[in-house]
C-alpha cells in the first residue's frame, strides 16, 4: 500500500535526521503522538515519521501541538508562506504576512485535498489546530536563519492565526 510504504519512507528520513542530533535527540523514532511528547517533555528533540495510514505529517504535529497545549506551531515547507493562489503555478501569486483560519479554505480552495496532491496544511491538521486555537507559522525550512526568525518571535512567513 502507497502509504504504508510512504511512512516507511518518512521514518527512514527521521531516522537519518535524527542520527545527525545525536544525544539532543530521542533515542529512537517515536511510533505515537503520546511517545513524541514524552520525548520532548525529557527534553529531548522528536523527530517523527509518518504514524499511521490516512494520516499525514502536519496531522502528527498538529496532535502533538494539541497534546502539549503549544500556543504555537510552526511549519517548515518549500515555499516563503502561504500564498493567495500556488506560487509554483501562478507568477502574480502574493505572499500572506497573516491569514485566520477562518479564510485560510478559500486561499486553499484551489487545490482540493486528496492523494498525491499537497496544499501548504492539510485539512485535517487545520481542523485540530482551529478548535484549540493554536497558531501556526508557515516558513521557508530551506533557510534555517527562517526557523531560528520565527522562534525568536519574529516575523517571517505567513502566521495563521
Amino acid at each position: 500500500d502507497q502509504d504504508d510504504l510512504a511512512i516507511s519512507v518518512s521514518r527512514l528520513y527521521a531516522q537519518l535526521f535524527a542520527k545527525m542530533l545525536g544525544e539532543a535527540g530521542c533515542e529512537k523514532i517515536p511510533v505515537s503522538v503520546e511517545e513524541a511528547v514524552h520525548c520532548l517533555e525529557e527534553g529531548k528533540i522528536a523527530v517523527v515519521g509518518g504514524l499511521k495510514p490516512g494520516m499525514t505529517t502536519d496531522t502528527v504535529a498538529a496532535l502533538m501541538a494539541e497534546s502539549m497545549s503549544a500556543e504555537m506551531l510552526i511549519k517548515a515547507t518549500d515555499q516563503e508562506g502561504v500564498y493567495t493562489k500556488d506560487p509554483r503555478k501562478h507568477p502574480d501569486a502574493v505572499k500572506l504576512d497573516r491569514i485566520s483560519f477562518e479564510e485560510l479554505p478559500n486561499v486553499l480552495a484551489e487545490d482540493k485535498h486528496k492523494a498525491g496532491i499537497h496544499q501548504i496544511l492539510d485539512p485535517e491538521a487545520i481542523k485540530v489546530l482551529k478548535a484549540r486555537r493554536i497558531k501556526v507559522r508557515v516558513l521557508n525550512g530551506f533557510k534555517p536563519e527562517n526557523l531560528l526568525l520565527a522562534v525568536e518571535g519574529k516575523t517571517v512567513g505567513t502566521l495563521i492565526e
